[in-house]
């Protein structure tokens, strides 16, 4: 999706999804539970998700989705069909809320590859919060767009301060949900129970298979567990039913755009975020949509520092920091020796080779620079091989602000 809060779009899902995608509290319904803690189950040591062999790339989204499912159960299922029907009373809002979660999807689904979990859970952020990292619950407790409590979250190892939270941050959350799924199927052996533990918690999972250890034969486990572990499931399901036979109820599912892979950059502590922005010509509010754990104006020393940003953006931040620029990024220059977070999942991604940053052959002669529209004194800088502290210093500026038609001296 489009991370962004787009207020209309928003309110028309909540009318229309409201009592299907609030699963876990982002918009609760009376027949399910307070969501429940998820807590470490005993006796099962977590165990760091392993990389399946190895697959040919699948460039389509939706069809690589449907080649991962493992809950095959969607022709004769009332309480799963039911559920679909809701979802796609409106097709062209469910449409508009899968084109705005697309990126974050294509990003989960590798997350979920690496570490061997269904695509069926690339829905589960759709069910809990319609995909949107800063989601809270209404009573205050769940958050992230896994909706994370608060106790479970910091079991996963996810930071919470005062300036940073790990559960409003979609590559920390992530991680974590991850080993949260893994830890429940290498001790539940059925994707089926892993989901109903997710929503209800292992205790209540391991309770209900205690003396009913037969599952039936119907695709919701028959099992004496809460209803609302059992609707959830059936969500999550139906979900899945809609990706792999949109047709079935009048959807037809977005084509990704070319832009939608999102990647995670690391940066320095102390890094404003406006300033990353500016670096990776993007706008602050498109920023800080994709990293709403970043509560204040920098990147905390402690908090794992990476932000997530679509690829070319990622492309001019980290070319942006290979030259010496402003201050303001350059003030911590050494390398950090602090905790990170143990559930990070960094993407280094490296920046082009000088050899693709050449000028552009309509660009002004090469001792000057004529400023055009949109361009910033990163993008000059880069452009010339130049730092942003020597343009300023060639120019006589005090700050970044610069205006079309002006003239810059990029030579000394």
């Amino acid at each position: 999706m489009s991370v962004q809060h787009a207020t209309g779009v928003r309110l028309g899902l909540v009318l229309v999804l409201g009592a299907a995608l609030g699963a876990c509290a982002v918009q609760p319904a009376k027949h399910l539970p307070r969501p429940a803690e998820v807590i470490a189950l005993p006796n099962v040591a977590p165990v760091a998700p392993a990389r399946p062999p190895s697959a040919p790339a699948r460039p389509d989204l939706w069809s690589s989705m449907t080649a991962g499912f493992v809950m095959h159960d969607c022709a004769d299922a009332p309480l799963i069909n039911a559920k679909a029907t809701l979802f796609t009373g409106h097709p062209q809002a469910f449409e508009r809320l899968l084109q705005q979660s697309i990126p974050l999807m294509i990003y989960v689904q590798k997350q979920l590859h690496v570490a061997g979990i269904p695509d069926e859970f690339v829905m589960l952020p759709m069910l809990e919060s319609s995909y949107d990292p800063a989601a809270r619950s209404h009573r205050g407790d769940a958050g992230g767009m896994w909706q994370l409590m608060p106790r479970t979250a910091r079991l996963l190892g996810v930071q919470m301060t005062r300036h940073y939270d790990g559960r409003r941050d979609p590559v920390a959350s992530t991680a974590a949900a991850i080993s949260m799924l893994t830890n429940l199927h290498q001790h539940f052996k059925d994707w089926r129970i892993v989901d109903m533990a997710y929503n209800a918690g292992p205790y209540a999972a391991m309770q209900a298979l205690r003396h009913h250890p037969d599952l039936g034969t119907g695709p919701i486990p028959d099992i004496p567990v809460s209803a609302g572990a059992r609707q959830h499931l059936a969500k999550l399901m139906a979900l899945s039913c809609i990706i792999k036979d949109p047709a079935r109820f009048h959807v037809t599912l977005p084509d990704p755009a070319h832009n939608s892979e999102l990647v995670s950059v690391q940066l320095p502590p102390g890094t404003r975020i406006a300033d990353a922005a500016d670096m990776a010509e993007i706008p602050e509010t498109s920023l800080r949509a994709l990293n709403p754990g970043y509560l204040g104006r920098t990147l905390p020393a402690g908090s794992p520092r990476r932000l997530l940003l679509p690829a070319t953006a990622a492309q001019s931040l980290l070319a942006a920091l290979t030259v010496q620029s402003s201050e303001s990024v350059a003030q911590v220059t050494a390398p950090e020796t602090g905790p990170t977070s143990r559930n990070a999942l960094p993407l280094p991604l490296e920046p082009p080779p000088d050899s693709d940053a050449t000028p552009s052959p309509a660009a002004a002669p090469a001792s000057h620079h004529r400023v055009g529209p949109g361009d910033t004194l990163w993008s000059i800088a880069h452009r010339y091989h130049v730092s942003v502290k020597d343009l300023k210093r060639w120019n006589h500026l005090d700050g970044n602000d610069i205006r079309p038609g002006e003239e810059l001296r990029v030579q000394g």
